[in-house]
């Protein structure tokens, strides 16, 4: 006889947690089932079983380790392609789990009933997984180019503290916002750029069609260059000589900037540039801000402790200059020091949202002032991505116009002069 522990839903919807045994992991479902409980999960062990949240430590301790296999083929999709499907397949196990149905069963009748093509292969392989006894995070955590590590351990705090249906909304929630986020600011800047590429082309048609026309027009009528004709045609002759020079000293130093960023030191003092960069420091400062307070939220929430719940979050945060202060602010934390206290000492975050933190923790209800200031990081990225989108777009429109009105400047007064000689 093998022994499984399982974590089920009884009648009452109350998730209960033990041991069963049976010949194989369909007879104990089975005897699960009759038994009038709802199988959460069921896994075969040997000998003592550790706690749920003691496995989510040690798993903690290897989070930057590689996946044992990866049985789904994405790598025809791009990365924002594989996190839509993610989180399509999700939503879909959402609505499933949410309405009663256990995790494994849902994951199942996705695995039948989906019809595109690469959602169903990545329900296929996680329930491929779950029925070799594997858990939902277990799975997922195989699964990385469609589901984050941040994403498959705060699931594996769902089933630790028997939250999962919540704990998945939440995830639902933060991916969605963080998709509407991109699609904002990529929304944003289409039409600046159709400006620019307009404004680039007139005066590519100005440079190669209307100049040499209008500079052989004076030369045969012996006219003489006006100041704006002549300030177009040098232009357009340093462009036309130098540009290619340009072009590739641009291209050389773009690829040894990213061969530099690639090493610790570069990769360090590049994103301290960033975070110092006009206008897209605060941009990048509150993105990170935003992941990284909604993920210490949902874990709070979720029941893992202050200490887990920093660990795994610090791993999450891209920019390693923010990264390094939330380092040092969870070792004060560690030391002692409050949450609060430590981020305004190590400047990881404004003030008035360590204020909003500090009130949170003097009322125990941190996970829910955390929510508070998540949304105020989030209508801050809103705002700073329409006040780029405002000056990148009057920007763009300025350099049409100027450019515009000096290619008519010249072909007027070029045509006065040519009158004048006449």
């Amino acid at each position: 006889m093998a022994l499984f522990d399982y974590k089920a839903r009884n009648r009452d919807g109350v998730v209960v947690s033990g041991q069963i045994e049976g010949p194989e992991r369909r007879t104990a479902m089975r005897r699960l089932q009759a038994d009038g409980l709802s199988p959460v999960t069921l896994k075969e062990v040997s000998g003592k079983s550790p706690s749920p949240l003691s496995k989510l430590s040690e798993k903690l301790k290897t989070l930057n380790g590689n996946p044992k296999k990866e049985t789904a083929d994405p790598s025809r999709s791009g990365g924002a392609k594989r996190e839509h499907i993610g989180l399509a397949v999700m939503k879909r196990l959402l609505e499933l789990h949410g309405s009663g149905l256990p995790a494994g069963d849902s994951i199942r009748i996705l695995s039948q009933r989906l019809s595109e093509k690469e959602q169903k292969a990545l329900a296929t392989s996680l329930w491929r997984d779950l029925s070799e006894g594997a858990t939902l995070a277990g799975a997922m955590a195989r699964q990385p180019k469609y589901f984050s590590g941040s994403v498959s351990y705060v699931v594996e705090a769902g089933e630790a503290t028997g939250n999962l249906a919540p704990i998945l909304r939440k995830i639902v929630e933060h991916l969605e916002e963080k998709q509407a986020i991109r699609k904002r600011m990529l929304a944003s800047m289409a039409y600046p750029a159709f400006i620019c590429t307009v404004a680039i082309a007139v005066v590519i048609l100005f440079i190669t069609v209307l100049l040499p026309q209008i500079q052989g027009m004076l030369d045969r009528l012996g006219g003489e260059m006006t100041w704006s004709a002549r300030l177009l045609i040098d232009g357009s002759a340093l462009l036309t000589k130098g540009g290619p020079v340009i072009v590739i000293a641009l291209v050389l130093a773009g690829v040894a900037l990213q061969q530099w960023r690639r090493s610790d030191a570069g990769r360090k003092q590049t994103d301290r540039w960033l975070l110092r960069t006009p206008l897209l420091g605060k941009i990048f400062y509150y993105s990170d801000l935003f992941q990284s307070g909604s993920l210490v939220s949902t874990l709070l929430e979720s029941g893992i402790n202050t200490t887990e719940t920093l660990q795994l979050t610090e791993r999450t945060i891209a920019n390693l200059e923010l990264r390094e202060r939330f380092r040092t602010a969870r070792g004060e934390v560690n030391e002692g020091l409050s949450i609060a206290q430590a981020f305004r000492r190590n400047h990881f975050m404004p003030d008035i949202a360590v204020d909003i933190l500090t009130v949170g923790e003097d009322t125990g209800n941190l996970g829910q002032s955390m929510n508070e200031v998540t949304r105020g990081f989030r209508d801050e990225l809103t705002k700073r991505l329409g006040a780029l989108t405002n000056i990148v777009s009057t920007g763009a429109l300025a350099f049409a116009f100027i450019l515009v009105a000096l290619i008519a400047l010249g072909i007027v007064t070029s045509v006065f002069q040519v009158s004048q000689t006449l």
